[in-house]
């Protein structure tokens, strides 16, 4: 557990080097994970079934990979992200294992764009899964980091045609996670215009 936490603290690390490194961790830990789940499958048909360590803590556990996907997110859409290609590997692989938890964010982030840019937004989540499969193949991951480079050019143009939202208290995870709650409560709604002056 504290290996899996100090890695998603080191995801919003602004050191590159540091960023970099938790994000191969992560992919590999993910990986693992996610190809142990499917022998698991497999072998669960057969009748014996062997759990290693680390899938147990992710069944015990799966706020840990929820966490870690809605952190990764949130840097692609909102932050400045310079080593997008690094933080694609593992993304796959937590959308994968998390995907009632991903189609959570998304809904989430799309009922917070105004209601005339709803759409585009939902068309962006769409085109990020475009062609994907559900694997980790090497060019299943290419095709789904060259779909990531597309969605976050299309989130940050529309981002720019709308307001901008400033958060007052706590992390921007807990914006993707519990938007309903933050956004009753703590987000100032600045226009783009305002904030430019």
């Amino acid at each position: 557990m504290y290996l899996l936490s100090s890695v998603n603290e080191g995801l919003s690390s602004l050191e590159m080097s540091i960023c970099t490194g938790c994000c191969a961790t992560l992919d590999y830990v993910v990986t693992y994970v996610f190809k142990n789940l499917m022998k698991r499958k497999l072998t669960a048909a057969s009748g014996s079934e062997e759990t290693s360590p680390i899938l147990r803590i992710v069944d015990l556990h799966p706020e840990v990979l929820q966490q870690m996907l809605s952190t990764i997110m949130n840097i692609i859409m909102f932050e400045d992200c310079r080593n997008q290609w690094s933080m694609s590997r593992p993304l796959l692989g937590l959308i994968l294992l998390a995907e009632k938890h991903f189609e959570q964010l998304r809904d989430s982030v799309i009922r917070m764009q105004p209601a005339d840019r709803q759409r585009a937004m939902d068309v962006c989540f769409q085109s990020l899964m475009d062609g994907v499969e559900r694997t980790l193949l090497p060019k299943n991951r290419d095709r789904f980091t060259q779909n990531l480079s597309v969605f976050r050019r299309d989130v940050n143009n529309s981002m720019k045609e709308t307001p901008v939202v400033v958060l007052t208290v706590g992390s921007p995870v807990r914006l993707l996670v519990h938007a309903a709650d933050v956004l009753s409560d703590t987000v100032d709604i600045i226009s783009a215009s305002d904030a430019m002056s």
